[in-house]
């Protein structure tokens, strides 16, 4: 999966009306707005909680499916849009301190069914004995992107694992690896704003539980499940 970040917007539901305007402006308004999904997403997960040992639990898997012609509407912010509402659920999660099950996911799918202007989102729980305890990178947006892969690629570029859309972040400007033992280590691929951990500018570094990574202007936390 592709983790979407678009540097210079701060609050999730102005992001998700934002997705619509500029380079977007032809989208129809008669046509589902990315704020509605947005809205209702978070609604959708007040109605799921369940009372859990360790506080209030929420659905860790989303589905929202949207009807053919909304689909196809939205398909040119569809990377961006699903980086968004996943962020939003993150972000709902941390304000109302909710708990997860499993890492978070979620995915946009086309239900021929349903008549345009209108969407459905579904949920469900899928528990992951190894959640808790592994890193993340928590983004400027919110979104947390969990550092279980074996190299997560960070750039302009858009087959990178994080994508960031700002002219000064290079096409591949780091990559972050996990070895066998949990050990993370960041990587500068030789960018040319180049990339900091804690405020110095480094090569190669291991990183760990509260360190922040700045590639280019673009400050990202790494946290702890």
């Amino acid at each position: 999966m592709n983790y979407h970040i678009a540097v210079g917007l701060n609050d999730i539901e102005n992001r998700l009306e934002h997705l619509v305007e500029g380079a977007f402006g032809r989208f129809s308004r008669k046509g589902i707005q990315p704020s509605e999904i947005g809205k209702k997403l978070s609604r959708h997960m007040e109605l799921e909680k369940r009372i859990g040992v360790r506080g209030p639990l929420v659905p860790n898997d989303y589905l929202v499916a949207l009807s053919s012609s909304d689909w196809h509407s939205l398909s040119d912010i569809a990377t961006a849009l699903n980086s968004e509402l996943l962020a939003l659920v993150q972000q709902t999660a941390k304000e109302h301190r909710y708990k997860f099950v499993g890492f978070p996911a979620l995915r946009i799918e086309i239900d021929e069914d349903l008549p345009r202007g209108t969407f459905a989102i579904e949920s469900r729980y899928i528990e992951d004995p190894d959640y808790l305890g592994h890193l993340y990178l928590e983004m400027p947006n919110g979104l947390r992107v969990p550092i279980t892969e074996k190299t997560i690629t960070v750039g302009r570029l858009p087959s990178c694992a994080v994508v960031i859309d700002d002219p000064k972040i290079s096409r591949n400007h780091a990559e972050i690896s996990l070895n066998k033992d949990g050990v993370v280590t960041l990587r500068d691929l030789e960018s040319t704003n180049g990339t900091k951990v804690n405020g110095r500018r480094i090569s190669q570094i291991s990183v760990d539980d509260g360190d922040v990574i700045e590639f280019g202007v673009v400050r990202i936390k790494i946290g702890r499940q």
